[in-house]
């Protein structure tokens, strides 16, 4: 591995190491935790939609998604390859009245252009179905705090990179816990890093 590679890379573990402190849902490490207050205000939405794919090229085996974890308490997702972390994404759950359920569930259909049947026909772009009772994980608003009827909203090119490299039967574990990612570096990751706001 030559230098500029291994600082880059470095770089990466040293953010994602940062990751396992304390996190506001904005991305920003902080000493307070999230809030799920629905006291924020709209105008800052856009910075709360942030993702970062830490391993972007198909033709590494790594690049697949085998096992996905999304915690309520930080309003973030965690994306693996078996115990190697490749993308995280700030998310929105489930607001007071229609949480998100808890345990763990497999993504069993996939919708590139779902519409909920619920929901007066709302769009669900990049569906992902984790329930028969129509939870799952798509592109949607993220204000900051849980607003969703359920469904874990992602920002929309997350939910695309993320919808191309999940399969049917690929497990997800919702925890209402904070997560501390866990990094197994094996090899080195790609050093194409998407850091977005959508």
């Amino acid at each position: 591995m030559n230098t500029p590679r291994l600082l880059t890379t470095l770089a990466i573990l040293s953010f994602v190491a940062a990751l396992g402190t304390t996190v506001r849902a904005d991305g920003f490490i902080s000493d307070t935790k999230h809030s799920s207050t629905s006291s924020h205000d709209s105008s800052t939405a856009t910075d709360y939609a942030k993702y970062l794919w830490l391993c972007s090229n198909d033709n590494q085996p790594n690049s697949m998604v085998n096992h996905v974890i999304v915690s309520l308490a930080d309003q973030r997702l965690y994306a693996y390859h078996d115990q190697q972390l490749v993308a995280w994404s700030n998310i929105s759950s489930g607001r007071p009245g229609h949480e998100t359920p808890t345990g763990t569930f497999t993504v069993s259909e996939k919708d590139v252009d779902h519409h909920s049947n619920l929901y007066n026909n709302a769009p669900m772009p990049y569906f992902m179905r984790l329930t028969d009772e129509g939870v799952g994980m798509h592109a949607g608003q993220l204000p900051g705090y849980p607003a969703s009827h359920g469904c874990v909203r992602l920002p929309l090119a997350m939910a695309r990179e993320l919808y191309q490299h999940v399969e049917a039967g690929t497990p997800v574990e919702i925890t209402s816990n904070s997560v501390n990612p866990t990094v197994v570096q094996n090899q080195p990751v790609s050093t194409a890093v998407h850091l977005v706001q959508d």
